[in-house]
Order: C-alpha cells, then sequence, then structure tokens
C-alpha cells in the first residue's frame, strides 16, 4: 500500500527568502549579495540536477523516504533563486544530487563578488575570458565565467544536457567541471574542487582525455589536504592515462606526483619527476607551467640541502611569473625565496620579500599565499624583537587560518598549528 505524502506545506524547505520591506535593516548591499547568493546556489543545483539526468519532479520523489521532504515547487523555486535552502533543505538536496553541504555554503560565500559580464560572448570567447582571469590571478572572476558557462550550457538545451546519448553536451560539461575544480583550488574551497573533480570523472567515463585532466586535479587537491595515498593512486592514474590519451596534459600530472612525493618526503623522486614536467613542458611548448615547475625544483634542492641550487631554481620561477604575468605564482615563489633568506639569517631580506609578495597577492582569491607571507613576517618578528607582542598579525592569522582549515599538507598551516598548540600548552 502505499503512502500518502503530507500536505505541501510539510513539502516546502524552510528557506531563507529575503525581504525587500526589511532591506533597510541591513547594511548597503547586503540584499543584493544574498540575492545574488540564492541565486547562485539555485544555478549549481539545476545543472547538478540536469547532470543527473533527473527531472525536478524525480528529485522530489527521491526525497519522500527521507526526514527531509520536498516538494517539485520547493525544487523549482530553490533552482530559480527565490529560496536559499535552508538546513533541511539542503540535506534533502545533497542526499539526492551526491555532493557535500559544504559545497552549497562555500558556493554561497564565493558569490560575494561582483558578477563578470558575460552577456553576447561565444563559448570561445568564454573560455579565453576565463582563462585570461585565471592566469592573471584573479580566480573569483574566472569562477564566475565558469559558472556562467555551465548555465549557459544548461540553458542551450536541457534534453541535450540532460540525455545521456549526448556525449558532446557531456564532454563540455566535464571540462567545464575541471576547469572550475582547479579555480575553485586556487580561492581555496578544497571541499567543493574535489566534488567538482568528481563530477567531471563521472561525467567524462569512456573519454579518457578528460579524465586524465580530472585525475590530476584530484590528485593534487587530495595532496593539498593531506590525504597522501589517495593523491599517489589519482596521480598514477593521471600519469597513465595522459602518457596514452592527452600527451600535452603529461607535463601537469608530473607536476602534482612531484607534489605527491615531496610532501611523501621523497624529495630525490620529486625532484625527478619535476625535472620530467619541464621536459614535457618544453616539447608540447607550454610556458605557462615554468614557473611552477622551476620553483618547485627549487623547493625539491631546498629540502636536499642544496640551499644556493635552490634560490637559483626559485629565482628563475620569479622571473618566469613576471614574464608571463603569472602574479599569484610569482608571490607564491616570493614567500619561498623569503624563507631561505630566514635560513640564511637574513631577516630584512625575508620581510621585504614577504612584503612584495603581500603586495601581489588578493586577499580574496589568494589567501594561502596572504597567510605564508604573514606567517613569514610574524617569524621575522619572534626573530628580531623576541620580546614584542605582534598581536594584530596573530589575529589576522588566526582569522586566515578559518578559511584554510582544509589545507591539511601545507607546511606553514603545520608549522603555525604546532605555534598555537605550544602557545595554549604553555599558557
Amino acid at each position: 500500500m502505499s503512502r500518502e505524502r503530507p500536505t505541501d506545506r510539510r513539502h516546502e524547505p524552510r528557506a531563507r527568502k529575503v525581504s525587500r520591506s526589511r532591506s533597510s535593516r541591513k547594511p548597503e548591499g547586503t540584499t543584493e549579495v544574498l540575492e545574488t547568493a540564492q541565486v547562485s546556489v539555485g544555478r549549481f543545483l539545476r545543472s547538478t540536477r540536469q547532470a543527473l539526468h533527473l527531472t525536478q519532479a524525480q528529485v522530489a520523489d527521491k526525497t519522500r523516504d527521507s526526514p527531509w521532504q520536498l516538494s517539485r515547487a520547493a525544487v523549482s523555486a530553490i533552482e530559480r533563486g527565490q529560496n536559499f535552502p535552508g538546513l533541511e533543505a539542503m540535506l534533502a538536496l545533497s542526499n539526492v544530487l551526491h555532493i557535500d553541504p559544504k559545497e552549497l555554503i562555500e558556493r554561497a560565500r564565493l558569490t560575494a563578488v561582483v558578477p563578470v559580464d558575460v552577456s553576447g560572448l561565444s563559448e570561445e570567447e568564454l573560455e579565453q575570458r576565463a582563462s585570461q582571469f585565471f592566469w592573471a590571478g584573479d580566480f573569483s572572476k574566472a569562477l564566475s565565467v565558469y559558472d556562467a558557462m555551465v548555465h549557459k550550457l544548461a540553458l542551450e538545451g536541457p534534453r541535450q544536457a540532460e540525455a545521456p546519448e549526448a556525449p558532446e553536451a557531456l564532454a563540455r560539461l566535464a571540462t567545464l567541471e575541471v576547469r572550475r575544480a582547479t579555480t575553485l583550488k586556487r580561492i581555496g574551497a578544497l571541499i567543493s574542487a574535489i566534488a567538482s573533480t568528481e563530477r567531471a570523472i563521472s561525467l567524462s567515463t569512456g573519454i579518457p582525455t578528460i579524465q586524465a585532466e580530472a585525475y590530476i586535479v584530484l590528485a593534487d587537491l587530495q595532496a593539498q589536504r593531506g590525504h597522501l595515498p589517495l593523491a599517489k593512486d589519482a596521480a598514477e592514474r593521471a600519469i597513465e592515462l595522459a602518457a596514452q590519451f592527452n600527451p600535452e596534459r603529461l607535463s601537469w600530472a608530473y607536476m602534482v606526483q612531484g607534489k605527491v612525493q615531496y610532501l611523501s618526503g621523497e624529495f630525490g623522486a620529486a625532484k625527478q619527476s619535476f625535472l620530467d614536467a619541464r621536459s614535457q613542458a618544453e616539447a608540447h611548448a607550454d610556458p605557462r607551467h615554468l614557473s611552477h615547475i622551476a620553483g618547485d625544483i627549487g623547493n625539491c634542492c631546498m629540502a636536499l640541502g642544496d640551499r644556493e641550487a635552490a634560490q637559483g631554481w626559485l629565482e628563475r620561477a620569479v622571473a618566469h611569473a613576471r614574464e608571463h604575468k603569472q602574479p599569484a605564482l610569482e608571490a607564491s615563489w616570493l614567500v619561498e625565496l623569503g624563507k631561505i633568506a630566514m635560513v640564511r639569517g637574513a631577516a630584512e631580506d625575508a620581510d621585504r620579500l614577504a612584503q612584495q609578495a603581500l603586495k601581489l597577492a588578493r586577499p580574496r582569491d589568494h589567501q594561502l599565499t596572504v597567510f605564508r607571507a604573514e606567517w613569514l613576517r610574524h617569524r621575522v618578528t619572534v626573530q628580531t624583537r623576541p620580546g614584542e607582542p605582534d598581536r594584530e598579525r596573530a589575529v589576522l592569522l588566526e582569522e586566515l587560518s578559518r578559511q584554510l582549515d582544509e589545507h591539511e599538507g601545507i607546511d606553514e598551516i603545520i608549522e603555525y598549528r604546532e605555534f598555537v598548540r605550544r602557545a595554549r600548552e604553555g599558557g
């Protein structure tokens, strides 16, 4: 015997809807930001649903036996950006669409940026615009463009986007998910990035060229979270697929393998992987990765005790980044040069390099680099003025560390947490 559904009111999510009449009580611009967040979350949920070949009615039906029931009208209202999903609706949709609830929270947080005007642009122009933003280090704008492309793909024809027999549409969507994941990683939204990568892997079943890229990104993300066994497996799969089906991405795959080896303490093997990556980048005329590779080789040299070689490679990395207008990478390698200066006992040089990095790093887009630079400046203060408290920077580091709680494998994060632990025990 079939069970009766509860009334429609029970199906409606407990959602937060922006009230125009109360907007005067909020700071200027708050209502607009909330509405933008609602629309962004709604579009994301719609594109995820369509990628799973589900209708709104099917999503609602799948919540029937859960404690968090939704009606088709409720799903529709959320997807149209009329409501922001409350806790019950968020849990229900997360279960049905196989997404992490934190991804919805990150999605809302990342919308606090002026949207990029992409009207009237072709798909090729959108891809070019997003790439320009990404390599310029403006990751929030790059993400806005990729989100717009996903939404545009959904609007072009739900039947095409939802049909399992439409491999071209699936390939386009999978590629966009890989691009989004790479951009989300740079912003620091690792949960959302991993979810995007896993969707890309699922969507690209039978499309090994795209799966190679997806596994590369997944390996990098797992390494950054400190999940090294998972990262190693993904890196090996990435190299296998890239070598056979996507040789232009082989340089990137070797880079990620080197990162996993470095974090595992295998510095000699990591250096060789980065040298292999450099050879592949040069063979395929891929200069944009040369800065990253040179810096990684420098870090390996430093770990192997060759400080002079490390500084030479890092200076080369900075030069590559400047040449190819990659301020985010330049800032990152300036911090590494500052760390070498600290080892040499040149605290003033270290502080100067950290300040140069902070001038290049955008607080919103480059949170990890900002944290690393501020941590370096904190170390300079402790060394040069040990009896002088650095309260303002301590507050800043605490705020930044909360936003980087998913970055488990980064040296500076590990050092900072150990410093905080010792300080609490000492207090």
